[in-house]
């Protein structure tokens, strides 16, 4: 069995959605992106599955957690997860 293939992200995410059209990238926010830019595609694991819905308030999440990044307020993980078993 082949290892598992981690990604590692030591840079800011732009979570996006979209549709492939005519084997091109069709981004359902309208946005382009900038000639060059590197990204990385998952696909569905079933396309028939109802798309992913993101309330309002996940998204703001996401932006909160990207201020919280900007400003260098950050958690790494064996905290969290020592802070997590403290709290319950």
């Amino acid at each position: 069995m082949a290892a598992a293939r981690f990604l590692r992200y030591t840079f800011p995410m732009d979570p996006r959605t979209g549709t492939v059209v005519n084997g091109r990238i069709v981004l359902d926010d309208g946005d382009g992106l900038v000639e060059g830019a590197r990204v990385t595609v998952l696909l569905d694991d079933d396309a028939t599955d109802a798309p992913v819905t993101v309330e309002a308030a996940e998204l703001q999440a996401i932006d909160d957690g990207r201020v919280d990044v900007a400003r260098g307020d950050l958690l790494d993980a064996r905290t969290f997860l020592a802070e997590l078993r403290r709290d319950g």
